[in-house]
């Protein structure tokens, strides 16, 4: 699997990630913690393009911006242990923190009648330059129009 838009850092505790990918079928995005990953399916060719163009357009200037995807899936279909995977995945700037730049990603699990916490992964002050650079050659190779 090849990632097209990929952002990996280091911190005390490890390795993080976050990361959307075509594994041939169908586009990916991979979300990691030290010790914990986990992958839900990302819409279609439009929503990666979607984002390469939030990527491109994120500002430099302090100003409002952030653009949010909902991701889900369904785990072990019609079994008693069903469970309904989802995620808010969202590239923006911080109004709380004088506007820097983040990549964020926030997981949950429903079964039943409870909804619990999955994986957070959020990176502030991600490599912008690097992220456009990758933004810029998935929209030059991948060129069709987004669709309205």
């Amino acid at each position: 699997m090849d990632p097209i838009l990929s952002c990996r850092w280091h911190d005390q505790d490890g390795e993080w990630a976050l990361t959307v990918s075509h594994n041939g079928s169908s586009w990916l995005l991979y979300a990691a913690a030290p010790l914990w990953s986990e992958s839900l399916p990302f819409a279609d060719p439009d929503e990666v393009r979607r984002l390469a163009q939030t990527l491109l357009d994120l500002p430099d200037e302090p100003e409002p911006y952030e653009f949010e995807w909902q991701l889900s899936r369904t785990e072990f279909e019609r079994t008693e242990n069903e469970r309904f995977h989802f995620a808010t995945f969202a590239v923006g700037l911080d109004p709380t923190d004088d506007h820097r730049p983040y990549l964020a990603y926030q997981s949950y699990y429903h079964r039943g009648q409870a909804t619990g916490l999955g994986l957070e992964v959020i990176c502030e002050d991600p490599p912008v330059d690097h992220l456009r650079a990758q933004a810029h050659a998935f929209l030059t190779n991948c060129p069709r129009p987004l669709q309205a």
